[in-house]
């Protein structure tokens, strides 16, 4: 994988925007690999395909590629909301590829992968409508909360220039792929929310009371549910079986 970005052809184009798209799509066509499968190289696809913008030709998989000169922190803008909420709900959300780089050397400096089975309508958020005097007068758009995903979501491929080594990329990746790919929406969203819940303890071992302090904001999240404690009991019992959680017994648990 090489992480310099190539500037030589972006003339063309006149906005910063334009260029920067164009130099992040360049690479990630020349330099992403499939996470999934390790095949070597990912697909562009056609111009203004909604949602997606590479295809690993190997096992399909789909990804949208999102760049900044920023790190990527708790938000990521992305594409019309009721399209992009209708992919996730459809189970046909891409893989979203954060890429992080520095334009004054042209250079990659981080990449995740945020697996499209961990997305879930609890992390998708409509944006304010455009004004009536913008050209998409009405259009709205959506963030991607990444605070409202557990950090297993989000694996590193290159960390501060460092590449991951690409078979522990798939060990990550697919760790989590049994739990989540085969659920519906509601049952996924679920399970990540308890897994980013547990996560957010900070500890090896915790309790089920500790779990419940999170019952507001779970109750928040799915406001269809009326039984939010049993959920979160029924939702542990999950992690448990996937061997997330080890149940130690006495409303006690600890993560594997």
């Amino acid at each position: 994988m090489e992480l310099s970005l190539e500037s030589r052809f972006i003339q063309e184009y006149r906005s910063p925007a334009q260029q920067a798209r164009a130099m992040s799509e360049n690479w990630a066509e020349r330099n992403m690999y499939c996470p999934n499968c390790l095949e070597s190289k990912v697909t562009r696809q056609i111009a203004n395909t909604p949602v997606r913008d590479f295809l690993c030709s190997l096992c399909l998989q789909t990804y949208q590629l999102k760049s900044q000169k920023q790190p990527f922190k708790a938000l990521v803008n992305d594409a019309a909301y009721h399209t992009f909420l209708g992919a996730v709900e459809s189970g046909t959300a891409p893989n979203l590829i954060l890429m992080h780089y520095d334009n004054s050397r042209l250079r990659v400096v981080d990449v995740d992968i945020i697996p499209r089975f961990f997305l879930n309508s609890s992390c998708i958020i409509p944006r304010k409508p455009l004004s009536i005097h913008a050209r998409r007068a009405g259009w709205v758009g959506c963030i991607i909360s990444l605070e409202k995903l557990p950090p297993d979501a989000r694996i590193e491929m290159v960390k501060d220039e460092k590449m991951e080594e690409p078979r522990r990329v798939q060990e990550k990746y697919r760790r989590f792929v049994p739990l989540f790919l085969d659920k519906t929406l509601k049952e996924r969203g679920w399970t990540a929310d308890i897994l980013r819940c547990v996560r957010q303890i900070g500890k090896q071992a915790f309790t089920l009371r500790e779990i419940y302090a999170f019952d507001r904001e779970l109750q928040k999240l799915h406001p269809e549910n009326r039984n939010v404690q049993p959920k979160i009991r029924q939702q542990l019992q999950v992690l448990r079986d996937y061997g997330v959680l080890k149940f130690t017994g006495a409303g006690k648990y600890e993560l594997v």
